[in-house]
């Protein structure tokens, strides 16, 4: 079914397909499914072929996204093009011209390029918008399946993809409330590599895999693709599975050598969203040039998802901290790609209404990227699904929110017992106070014996030790253990405590750039917020982050949860002890380079990370400052023409020197 009927133009199907990938891109966010993308490219596709009309920010023209991030931005030398794509056998055959191809498993991850000089890891940057990507040299070096030395001395570039594998994606998700899990291993990953602190990135597990070498004069007598491969493992890259595929290959040897590329992905945990088919002769595929879209040497086969038709037979709706209630669609059981299939998340209402849903109708389901259920289309649209108007948990009211992004659902009830619950479950997850032992049954009990209205009460539930040793499930041994993880938990990080809050737009990353902020100290992060301070002055800190928290401290309703329960906790101070609010570094992307009288090039990164200042190994007009010492060099002359200001080291320490406290 095409979906061309939803736009009057060719004008708004372009802006629509743009903003979508936006938010793909930028915000990590899908409006649409990867299927719907598709379905309404191709009709642009055949829009402009019939008409004739082909606008300038089309997505057919342009690849990747504008980068709108606060990393550093990197001009690809060579530009980083998409790839035509089919979906039929028949095209791959027509594709190939009687040549041998090498068939790649097309990994869903984030393209990412990287420069060797001397045999090092230099930059790492995202593909962007094919011209302009962003710096993540920061994050790539804890990648894994990624050397950060290798055995070639000359200048080589390299283009891979950063992927997190599904069971780290399944255990990561696992961990997140409902509205907060990433959709998909690619959204994860790509947050995850625009992290500014790269332990982020290290924790969540990414991985590279490598698929070309883009540029190395030295080896350009590598004649195929296969060879390629062969050097990349020489120099100890993890590479993408791959098999060869000959000029002879009939049609079903090729079906099974796409089924076997499958099978492997499947067994690696792989993400994969297809194939990429190039010849392994390279002199040949080089020869036939490019568009301005995509190369002629290679192209992308797709699969097709396999759907099953069912029939949705309810909605269950589940309470996340918020208050926000994500529908759950039940449906009669299909089986895809080999499981029982029998539910899949709708997200929000926004979903709900799109797809125009009733009970009853019937649906087509797939398993997106062969893992996660969703549902595709509606075939009957009777959009006779009426949400609920009292809240599944608590009967009271509910009320639609609207946001950028979507409409969602909500409990209207601050006293909702369901959100409340929900409040507890976040409070005592391991990525907030980690409270091993009180998991959400024992906390609904606990909360039905009013032991706990608020956090503060979790620390001195050992009044109602009693009472808790002769509760099913429970007893001597198991209480001790209980007080024991309470205890341990007053104990704390900021970060940990802010998370544990569930202040809105204010995650683990956040967190842990205000802790780094404020040296983990909660008396002068409350003082500043008393003060109104700008949080926009941190890396990635936008209005709606500021607005969040000010907005959060400033509910009287709030203060009853933080304020009891912060005085009965003791915050482990940092371990880098510097008074860093409004030094003159704050917020500013620096390079040191040269060579040191009182600092060695580890401890200057060190002083410039503690005073909140951004190190980048790379001079661009982003660039604040640059600290020259002795031989300095390129850099230093680099900055020079770009007019970025130059520190010697004395004039540095006299800056450091200048700082504020609260």
């Amino acid at each position: 079914m095409s979906n061309i009927k939803q736009f009057n133009s060719i004008h708004e199907l372009v802006s629509y397909l743009n903003k979508c990938r936006d938010f793909y891109y930028n915000e990590s966010t899908h409006l649409i499914s990867d299927m719907e993308y598709d379905k309404l490219f191709d009709d642009l596709v055949r829009l402009e072929a019939e008409t004739g009309i082909v606008l300038s920010n089309s997505p057919t023209q342009t690849v990747g996204y504008e980068v709108k991030s606060k990393l550093a931005k990197v001009q690809h030398s060579i530009p980083l093009l998409g790839l035509d794509k089919t979906k039929n056998v028949d095209d791959l055959i027509k594709f190939r011209k009687g040549k041998d191809l090498v068939a790649m498993a097309k990994l869903d991850g984030l393209a990412v390029e990287l420069i060797y000089e001397d045999g090092r890891l230099v930059q790492a940057s995202t593909r962007g918008d094919g011209h302009i990507g962003e710096d993540i040299t920061h994050n790539a070096r804890v990648f894994k399946g990624l050397p950060l030395s290798i055995p070639h001395k000359g200048y080589l570039k390299v283009l891979g993809e950063a992927i997190i594998h599904f069971n780290y994606f399944e255990k990561i998700n696992g961990e997140l409330p409902e509205e907060s899990k990433y959709k998909t291993p690619r959204n994860l990953v790509s947050g995850s590599v625009r992290q500014l602190d790269n332990r982020e990135c290290r924790n969540r597990h990414v991985w590279f895999y490598a698929y070309s070498i883009i540029e190395c004069p030295e080896l350009s007598d590598i004649s195929t693709k296969a060879l390629e491969f062969v050097t990349l493992a020489e120099f100890g890259f993890t590479f993408v599975p791959f098999l060869g595929v000959s000029a002879k290959s009939t049609e079903p040897m090729i079906c099974e050598f796409i089924e076997m590329l499958k099978y492997t992905a499947k067994e690696k945990n792989l993400p994969i969203d297809g194939l990429v088919f190039t010849f392994n002769d390279k002199t040949y595929g080089a020869s036939l040039g490019t568009t301005s879209h995509h190369p002629l040497h290679s192209i992308a086969f797709k699969f097709e998802d396999e759907v099953a038709i069912t029939a949705l037979r309810g909605i269950e709706w589940s309470m996340g901290r918020t208050g926000q209630l994500t529908p759950v669609a039940i449906f009669d059981t299909v089986e895809l790609d080999g499981t029982d299939v029998s539910r899949a998340s709708l997200h929000n209402i926004s979903i709900i209404e799109g797809l125009q849903l009733g009970i009853g109708d019937e649906i087509q389901v797939i398993k997106a990227n062969m893992i996660i259920p969703q549902i595709i289309e509606n075939n009957t649209r009777s959009n006779s699904l009426e949400l609920p108007k009292v809240c599944p948990v608590c009967r009271g009211e509910t009320a639609v929110l609207q946001t950028k992004e979507a409409r969602s659902l909500v409990c209207a009830s601050d006293s909702c017992s369901g959100k409340i619950l929900s409040k507890f479950v976040h409070f005592v997850g391991k990525s907030a106070m980690n409270i091993d032992g009180l998991s959400e049954a024992t906390l609904e009990k606990f909360l039905q014996k009013g032991w706990l209205k608020t956090f503060a009460d979790i620390y001195s539930l050992n009044k109602y030790e009693t009472e808790i040793v002769h509760m099913e499930g429970f007893g001597k041994r198991s209480y001790d253990k209980l007080w024991a993880a309470i205890e341990s938990s007053r104990n704390t990080k900021l970060e940990n405590f802010l998370v544990a809050l569930g202040i809105p737009n204010i995650g683990r990353t956040a967190s842990k750039a205000i802790s780094k902020l404020f040296n983990g100290d909660w008396e002068r992060f409350e003082y500043a917020v008393d003060t109104k301070y700008d949080f926009t002055q941190l890396d990635d800190f936008g209005n709606v982050a500021n607005q969040s928290i000010h907005n959060y401290f400033a509910n009287d309703a709030n203060y009853q949860w933080y304020a009891p329960v912060a005085s009965v906790l003791n915050f482990e101070k940092q371990s880098v002890a510097e008074d860093i609010l409004d030094n003159p570094f704050l917020g500013k992307t620096v390079v040191a380079t040269g060579s040191f009288e009182n600092f060695t090039r580890t401890s200057i990164q060190e002083k410039l990370e503690s005073l909140g200042a951004k190190v980048s190994g790379s001079v661009s007009k982003n660039t604040d400052f640059v600290i020259a010492g002795e031989k300095a060099g390129s850099k230093l002359s680099k900055a020079q023409q770009l007019g970025v200001k130059t520190l010697s080291e004395s004039e540095f320490m006299e800056m450091v020197d200048l700082k504020w406290t609260i």
